[in-house]
C-alpha cells in the first residue's frame, strides 16, 4: 500500500487521480500549510448501517431492561456511541 501526502490545493485540483490511487490500495493524507487535516482511505464506513445496528441493538437492550429498570439518557448515549471511533 502506497503513502500520499499532497497538500489541500494540490488535492483539490487532481482529486479524480487521487481517488484512482485510493481504488488500488493508497492512503491520501492531505494537509494544510504542512499540517496534516484529513485522510483518503479505499475504507467505506456505512453510517446508516451502523446506525441500523445501533438502533438494533438498543431495542434489544431496552426489551432485556424494561421489566428491570428504565433505561436512562446516559445508556442511550452509551449504546448508540458504542462502536464509534
Amino acid at each position: 500500500m502506497n503513502n500520499i501526502e499532497v497538500g489541500a490545493f494540490e488535492a483539490k485540483t487532481h482529486f479524480s487521480q487521487l481517488l484512482r490511487e485510493v481504488e488500488k490500495g493508497s492512503l491520501v493524507h492531505v494537509t494544510r500549510r504542512g499540517k496534516p487535516v484529513a485522510v483518503i482511505s479505499p475504507e467505506v464506513i456505512d453510517d446508516r448501517q451502523r446506525s441500523l445496528d445501533s438502533l438494533s441493538r438498543i431495542a434489544a437492550r431496552r426489551t432485556v431492561l424494561s421489566s428491570r429498570e428504565k433505561l436512562t439518557t446516559r445508556d442511550v448515549l452509551n449504546f448508540r456511541n458504542h462502536g464509534r471511533k
